[in-house]
């Protein structure tokens, strides 16, 4: 990659871990997995190779190589094995401390937290993010080949024309509104899919769609309480989009399964997710278009214990809520009625609202939950920060119960 080399000048190192005689380091800059490995064996060893991590203890230091966000790590879908590899050559076992998600050619892995507890991810390698690259002094390795990632060479197409309008799907993780603003930006909007009726535009749509939802312009408005697209261009939803149930702080995306014509899912708008931007050339751009409203605004009616109930959804059921760490978040999030629980919640001041959050985690028996309090409010403070924009809210540890069943 021409100009590589250069880059090392805008790459901080923003966390270090030194594990059995390895340094680990996380880097910032975003680049792709490939570019990210090219990175990481021109300047350190190797992308992070994390297969001797695999014990509890091993498990809570890499915490600090973690965030919200994903990270590039050495694991990757080897084309040429159908299977799974490290890019340092190590052979490849399932950790203890996560699940593995769906792999298959063109995915890396990534490596994020869920609460306090590091997980494993996967997203197509062109994605750009940060990475964590490790450096042992005891290797020297040299004419290393690069892995294959596809056997393919025509890559998927990313671009679709359907009628006067272009789509376009970009990879990078962002949540609706982020996405939604550099579509305005850039392009007119979000995927506005009302003038996709017919089967040859479901089949060119299906083009820029995979198994992982993509942001499209189709989201649960607070204010009206029903399904709107943000293009403000009507409020038809096909009937071939298999629409789920929605509710507050619920966005569409778009995925395709096998060879089945692509489906919308309900998930959290919070999350990072790849997006599907649409241009019409008699629009143009919108970046100066009100922002939709995601969540109720608040009422002087509300009083004392009390918060609005999400608005019961309209559309058509169906079962497509996605069920992820930050969908657990928010489905558990619930507005009490009874604020008078003894030894529980204090009642909250006149006037103002309040909720009780229950989460359910499930973590290794040798961690202290008591002591890792703070830890868990921090995570819950910054997904309910993005949930909620630039509405105040205070967070207060009551207290844990042990589910036993």
């Amino acid at each position: 990659m021409q100009g590589l080399g250069l880059r090392s000048l805008l790459c901080a190192a923003a966390q270090e871990l030194v594990s059995n005689g390895k340094t680990f380091t996380r880097v910032e800059e975003k680049l792709s997995w490939m570019d990210a490995l090219r990175y990481c064996r021109g300047h350190y060893t190797d992308l992070a190779d994390l297969q001797s991590m695999n014990s509890m203890s091993s498990m809570m230091s890499l915490f600090s190589l973690t965030s919200g966000s994903q990270a590039w790590i050495g694991l990757f879908y080897n084309a040429r094995i159908g299977g799974l590899s490290w890019s340092s050559g190590s052979t490849f076992t399932t950790p203890i401390w996560s699940s593995l998600p769906v792999f298959k050619e063109g995915i890396c892995a990534t490596l994020f937290s869920a609460y306090i507890i590091p997980n494993l991810g996967a997203a197509s390698c062109a994605h750009q993010m940060p990475f964590v690259c490790y450096h042992d002094p005891l290797e020297t390795r040299y004419n290393l080949e690069e892995p294959v990632l596809s056997l393919t060479t025509t890559p998927q197409p990313e671009v679709v024309q359907i009628g006067r309008r272009t789509f376009k799907r970009f990879n990078q993780g962002m949540t609706w509104q982020s996405a939604l603003l550099y579509c305005r930006t850039h392009h007119t909007d979000l995927a506005d899919l009302q003038m996709v009726t017919d089967e040859a535009d479901m089949e060119a749509l299906k083009s820029i769609t995979s198994e992982t939802e993509a942001w499209i312009g189709l989201y649960f408005n607070a204010a009206s309480g029903s399904l709107s697209w943000s293009s403000d261009m009507g409020a038809s939803i096909p009937t071939w989009l298999q629409v789920p149930k929605f509710g507050t702080g619920l966005c569409a995306g778009l995925r395709t399964y096998v060879r089945y014509i692509p489906r919308v899912y309900s998930v959290v708008c919070a999350l990072l997710q790849p997006f599907i931007c649409f241009y019409d050339p008699s629009v143009g751009h919108r970046q100066w278009a009100a922002l939709p409203q995601l969540i109720p605004a608040p009422s002087s009616e509300v009083t004392e214990g009390k918060a609005p109930r999400p608005a019961i959804p309209s559309e058509e059921s169906g079962t497509g809520v996605r069920g992820t760490t930050a969908d657990k978040q928010a489905d558990h999030v619930s507005r009490s009625n009874h604020p008078e629980s003894p030894g529980k919640t204090p009642a909250p001041e006149s006037e103002q609202f309040f909720g009780i959050l229950k989460a359910d985690f499930t973590i290794p028996a040798v961690m202290d939950l008591e002591d890792m309090k703070d830890q868990f409010l921090s995570e819950i403070h910054e997904v309910l920060k993005q949930t909620l924009g630039d509405e105040q809210f205070r967070l207060k540890w009551v207290g844990f119960e042990v589910n036993k069943k």
